[in-house]
């Protein structure tokens, strides 16, 4: 085997080493094999269209016949994509993060190494974001697993993710392990693997986001916790007037907006922004984020002469010039989410090409697609601080719209089908064909690609809604059933469409709004839903005791955890049907004696593909009528 370097890089010769790794265990023949980064002259020559910037947009080419070839790229992520692209069409799958779960056949002939695909990405912005409990291989493996299917992003929340890893190695909310006293010091040690696994891979890498508040007020910033104790008197005028006073939003930081008419609090936000950038140079995207949660925005009389997405705009502007003084162009997010949803009208961006917007319609609807929405109605009415936030897929396209008339930049939607929704169709099925159609349409929308807000533990049973995501972002052209009928054959072997059917019809069953809290308690509808659910599960079980033969072990294994599948389905299916019956009372007593028990346990069997902290937090909410 004679894989050859054309030029000199660290994601290319890992690239190198994976296609090596790889092909030395499929039962490689002598195979010849360039890989290069290309010119947009040799990609055009393939037929391939320009792309608008070779340092953020995928595109490449594969081409093997007869023992000789080349994988070629416009940049070096692109050369590991054509890779993983290569072992993917030559038989090798990557069903879920970590190398556990993967197929490699064995191939005989030097026919069987023959592949070639010509493919300019469809969309530029492909990856996934940071949420949940995680452990340091939770996080590698994700990151590891993302371009094998095709992202070309990670998003590392806050300057340090020590909420998420705290989560883990202390265990909140699972008594069956002990607690690891993971501290801030800990996270901080292993982060420089984390930025080392995004870069070799040639990654985007978008960082921080959350945080930036917190820090201006002298505070943590590494979660959600409170932080014990109320700002001094020299500190509290930077913090936002709420009902009359100043302080910490309910003692929390990362909740707390500041007074962003006044100019200390914007100078020292845009000094912490340039400091980090210049500790950071090799980060792609910092996110510039105000507080978190809603109705927090300063009431002060200077505060109201504007929208608070006004006094943002205001502060990212003071942040574009200082970094353009101190000579940085690193890029800069702008976030469309609760309060800023609202868009700005009466300031506007000075320099919109260092800029790329987010959408972040945290309260959407997962029951229906942005494809289908109809008009688009009036602006939501703006009250400070009284703000509704709809769930309807009209009054927040409503939103994107405005916004981008007030900032004509790029743009990519942060959508949370994984970090929610997904507990209200845990089979994934419906969820993934919404995500498939919402990202077919995603360039209509002024878009130009996904940044998922999930837990990275979201495979279970299985990978299909992120494996949809992936697959689709790269390759529009794809549809739902061609790539669910792939996944779930390359998961279940012969049986698997008979799976997806039973898996399909059990989504049916379920509701994402409802476990969103959209729409009443009291739920009619879904309690006779879920009716149907016991015989679905008995044809589940009855297929997986006779199920065809498997040819690879990672099959049997997913088939393996079908079973505990079922158990699961038959759980939270009777919780959901008692809340949905108004039987509250009945719903948490299951919840407590059964599903915390039994999901504690299967954190034991499948930690890697289970977010078990989560999926508590978000089903306790649900059937809480009283939980926010």
């Amino acid at each position: 085997m004679d894989i050859v370097l054309c030029q000199s890089g660290r994601t290319l010769e890992f690239a190198r080493s994976e296609l090596i790794w790889y092909l030395t265990r499929t039962g490689c023949p002598a195979l010849h094999i360039e890989l290069s980064v290309a010119q947009a002259d040799e990609m055009a020559a393939a037929g391939l269209p320009a792309v608008a910037d070779p340092s953020l947009d995928d595109q490449y080419l594969v081409h093997v016949e007869n023992g000789l070839g080349f994988i070629k790229g416009i940049n070096q992520r692109s050369v590991l994509l054509g890779v993983y692209r290569y072992l993917t069409l030559i038989g090798c799958r990557f069903l879920r993060p970590g190398r556990e779960w993967e197929i490699i056949p064995t191939l005989l002939t030097l026919s069987d190494y023959d592949a070639g695909e010509a493919r300019t990405a469809s969309l530029r912005h492909r990856g996934a974001c940071i949420e949940g409990a995680d452990s340091i291989q939770n996080i590698l493996d994700f990151i590891d697993w993302s371009p094998k299917i095709g992202f070309n992003s990670f998003f590392l929340q806050f300057e340090t993710p020590q909420i998420f890893l705290d989560r883990w190695y202390n265990h909140i909310d699972s008594p069956m392990l002990k607690p690891a006293g993971w501290t801030i010091e800990d996270s901080r040690r292993i982060l420089p693997a984390l930025d080392a696994a995004i870069k070799t891979r040639g990654m985007i890498e978008h960082r921080v986001g959350h945080g930036w508040t917190s820090k201006v007020l002298g505070c943590s910033a590494t979660g959600w916790d409170s932080e014990g104790k109320d700002l001094d008197e020299k500190t509290r005028p930077l913090a936002a007037m709420v009902n009359g006073k100043r302080g910490l939003y309910y003692g929390v930081p990362t909740n707390t907006n500041l007074c962003l008419s006044n100019p200390e609090a914007v100078e020292k936000f845009a000094d912490q922004v340039v400091r980090y950038a210049a500790a950071n140079p090799t980060v792609d995207y910092i996110h510039i984020w105000l507080a978190d949660d809603a109705n927090n925005s300063c009431e002060c009389d200077q505060c109201r002469s504007k929208r608070p997405s006004d006094h943002y705009m205001d502060l990212l502007n003071r942040i574009d010039q200082k970094l353009t003084a101190a000579g940085s162009r690193a890029r800069l997010v702008i976030l469309l989410y609760v309060d800023l949803l609202w868009a700005p009208i009466q300031s506007k961006l000075n320099d919109p090409d260092r800029f790329v917007l987010m959408f972040a319609p945290i309260t959407r609807t997962f029951e229906k697609s942005y494809a289908d929405h109809g008009d688009i109605p009036d602006e939501p009415e703006f009250k400070l601080n009284h703000l509704k936030f709809p769930s309807d897929i009209e009054s927040n396209l409503r939103f994107l719209k405005d916004w981008e008339k007030a900032a004509p930049t790029d743009a990519f939607v942060y959508d949370y089908y994984m970090g929610r929704a997904h507990y209200g169709d845990p089979t994934y099925v419906n969820l993934s064909r919404v995500m498939w159609k919402d990202l077919e349409y995603n360039q209509h929308l002024g878009l130009n690609g996904i940044n998922s807000c999930q837990e990275l533990r979201a495979q279970f049973p299985n990978g299909l809604a992120d494996y949809v995501m992936a697959r689709t972002s790269l390759d529009q052209s794809l549809t739902f059933d061609d790539i669910a009928k792939e996944y779930y054959s390359a998961c279940y072997g012969e049986d698997g469409e008979k799976v997806f059917k039973i898996m399909s019809d059990l989504s049916d069953c379920f509701s994402t709004d409802y476990i969103m809290k959209i729409g009443p308690r009291v739920n009619e509808d879904l309690a006779n839903r879920l009716d149907r659910v016991p015989a679905l599960l008995g044809k589940l079980s009855a297929l997986i005791t006779t199920h065809v033969s498997v040819q690879f072990p990672v099959q049997q294994r997913m088939w393996d955890l079908l079973g505990y599948f079922v158990s699961y389905i038959d759980i939270l299916s009777r919780i959901l049907q008692l809340s949905a019956s108004d039987q509250p009372d009945e719903a948490d007593i299951a919840f407590q004696t059964e599903y915390k028990p039994f999901v504690w346990n299967l954190e034991l069997e499948d930690q890697a593909g289970f977010d078990t902290y989560r999926s508590q937090e978000i089903l306790g909410r649900a059937i809480d009528p009283q939980r926010p």
